[in-house]
C-alpha cells in the first residue's frame, strides 16, 4: 500500500470518527450552553444541574441518529475491508 493511500485512509478514519461523534457532542454543547445561561440568569450555581439534561440529550441524539451513525460506520468498515488486500501486498 502506497503512502498516499495510507494517508487517505487515515484521513477517512478521522473524518468518519468526527462525523459519528459530532451529533452527540453538539447536543451536549447546546444543552450545556442553555443550562449555563439559565444558571447565570438565576444565579443557581449547581454543578450537577447540567449532568442529567446532557445525558438525556445524548441518549435522545443517539436514539435518533443511531441508524445514520451505524450506516456510516458500516460503509467505512466495508471500505477498509476492501482495502485490506492492497495493504497486505496483494491485489
Amino acid at each position: 500500500m502506497a503512502p498516499d493511500q495510507i494517508s487517505d485512509l487515515l484521513k477517512e478514519v478521522i473524518l468518519t470518527t468526527f462525523a459519528m461523534a459530532a451529533p452527540v457532542l453538539f447536543a451536549g454543547l447546546i444543552v450545556g450552553f442553555v443550562i449555563s445561561i439559565f444558571q447565570a440568569a438565576t444565579q443557581i450555581q449547581e454543578v450537577t444541574l447540567v449532568f442529567i439534561p446532557k445525558m438525556i440529550a445524548a441518549g435522545l441524539v443517539l436514539w435518533l441518529a443511531g441508524p445514520w451513525i451505524f450506516e456510516r460506520l458500516s460503509i467505512f468498515i466495508q471500505h477498509v475491508a476492501a482495502a485490506l488486500p492492497a495493504a497486505a501486498g496483494g491485489m
